[in-house]
């Protein structure tokens, strides 16, 4: 299979900069840079999701994964973040949510819109922010200016309260992958450690990440 290098690049940039978020959410929540840094994050997940959803080959076992690592990640999430178990769902279910707006969007289904709302009944991290982003950035793919739009609409309004609305500085590194002027491919064997290494390190660094904060924040009280 062909393998974009870059687009790997800016998936590890995304949990670079998350994992800079989370840092500063628990260890030093005075320094307001960590958490403004962490803001580019987010974005850059939601296009990678969109990217994902449009490039498998196996859209149902995609959704399935994503569900699968938020249960697992759950457990961490409410122990890091000191909330109930399920007093909100962490961001994989979000995400899953997004692709699962994204999946029947493309069938054209009225389906398209529950997800939405189940990401406020649920309580999701984002609730539907998180899912119009990810539609948005699926929009992107097909006509820019109209996913570009959205995503203004949306992110406009937080600058003056949150800031959420810095994540439009993640939009030009979307745009300039999109253009393919981000991009450098390679070939490897869907059997190589690469390949699988590739393949689930993204969802095995989320709930990762999230324990060895805990560890870090547990022992340091």
């Amino acid at each position: 299979m062909k393998l974009d290098l870059l687009r790997d690049l800016i998936k590890l940039f995304a949990l670079a900069t998350m994992t800079i978020d989370h840092i500063g959410y628990t260890l030093f929540p005075d320094l307001t840079i960590l958490r403004i840094i962490g803001r580019l994050a987010f974005p850059l997940f939601a296009y990678l999701i969109a990217l994902g959803l449009n490039s498998t080959k196996k859209p149902r076992k995609y959704l399935l994964s994503l569900l699968i690592f938020g249960f697992i990640s759950q457990i961490p999430y409410f122990l890091v973040f000191n909330i109930q178990p399920f007093e909100r769902l962490n961001i994989f279910f979000s995400l899953f949510l997004g692709a699962l707006t994204i999946y029947y969007f493309k069938k054209r289904s009225l389906l398209a819109f529950a997800p939405i709302l189940l990401s406020l009944a649920l309580n999701t991290e984002g609730s539907f922010y998180v899912v119009l982003t990810v539609l948005f950035m699926n929009l992107l793919l097909d006509d820019k200016k109209i996913g570009v739009l959205g995503l203004f609409a949306l992110n406009l309004p937080l600058l003056f309260a949150d800031f959420q609305g810095l994540a439009l500085l993640a939009l030009p590194i979307v745009l300039l992958h999109q253009e393919n002027k981000l991009k450098l491919e390679i070939t490897i064997s869907d059997n190589s450690l690469l390949y699988i290494f590739r393949k689930y390190f993204f969802y095995v660094y989320y709930p990762l990440h999230l324990s060895i904060l805990y560890l870090i924040v547990s022992n340091s009280l």
